[in-house]
This record gives structure tokens, sequence and C-alpha cells, in this order.
């Protein structure tokens, strides 16, 4: 199997959203002080803000960032794992880009 090429952590800019290979999501937001991004995770039937860390980490690494998508609106400094900042808006932010994702996936299976 071919390894993937993705971003080392120090590429990473904290707040930013990028498009990842997670067990749970295809997007996420890097938080540098805990190497790890948020995303939002949907399990039966239950969508919530969860954390995946990245790949580079000695423990439960999970995430391979690709690319850069953009600078998200949230405070990266302000984000803890146990009460998260603008929970709400973070889960309807993410969800955006995992639906325009998914339906982008769609479409190219009815074309392929």
């Amino acid at each position: 199997m071919k390894e993937v090429k993705y971003l080392k952590i120090d590429e990473l800019k904290g707040g930013y959203l990028y498009k990842i290979i997670a067990r749970n999501a295809t997007f996420g937001i890097w938080i540098p002080q805990r190497y790890s991004f948020v995303i939002s995770r949907t399990k039966f039937r239950d969508n919530y803000i969860f954390e995946e860390f990245h790949w580079d980490c000695p423990a439960f690494a999970t995430v391979k960032p690709l690319e850069e998508i953009e600078k998200s609106p949230f405070d990266f400094e302000k984000i803890d794992i146990v009460e998260y900042y603008k929970e709400k808006e973070m889960l309807e932010y993410l969800n955006k880009f995992e639906d325009e994702y998914n339906k982008k996936f769609e479409e190219s299976l009815k074309h392929s």
C-alpha cells in the first residue's frame, strides 16, 4: 500500500481548517496546544464535537492532515477538550464542510 504524504505538525497553523484522513471525519480544525484536531463526529445518530490526534503524536494518533482549507472563525486558544468554546457554531461549521464533501463524493460515484 502506498504511503500517504501528509502535513507535519510544524507545518500546521492553529485554528485553521484542514482536509484530513481520520477515523471519524474528513475535516478538522488544528489545535496546536493539544496536537489534535477538533472534528464533527456522528455515532449512533448523535452528532457532536470530538478530538483526534495528529499522526506524529506518540499515542492515539489517528489523523493525517492533507491540505489547508481556510482559517476557521474560531479562536483555537479558547478550545478545551472538557468544554468546547462555541461548540454549536463549531459543529455547524464542520458539518457544512463534511456535507459538501459527501455530496461531491456521491456525485462522483454517479458519474463513474
